[in-house]
């Protein structure tokens, strides 16, 4: 059960870790800010347009990206862990 733990800790390390070092965030100047690897799972684009003289901000949310980013990150735990135990096992740490 303590491997469980060890696992689910380390999956929310990872993701939050990955999600914050890949992070764009260029909003504040008519940019867009994208959260999420490998698959962005929020945009949120700001633009001024010349012609219209008007702004406009979007906002998009993907749940399934959402999703495939956090099985992203407990596999890597997963397999973080597996590897580490292996060389315990091995005695060779």
């Amino acid at each position: 059960m303590k491997s469980s733990y060890k696992i689910l800790i380390g999956g929310l390390l990872i993701f939050c870790t990955i999600t914050l070092a890949t992070s764009s965030l260029h909003y504040d100047a008519d940019g867009a800010d994208n959260y999420g690897f490998p698959f962005n799972f929020y945009n949120k684009v700001s633009g001024y347009n010349l012609a219209t003289s008007e702004g406009n901000t979007t906002t998009d949310f993907n749940p399934g990206a959402l999703f495939g980013d956090v099985v992203f990150a407990f596999l890597g735990s997963w397999l973080i862990f597996k590897l580490i135990n292996k060389f315990y096992k091995k005695g060779n740490v």
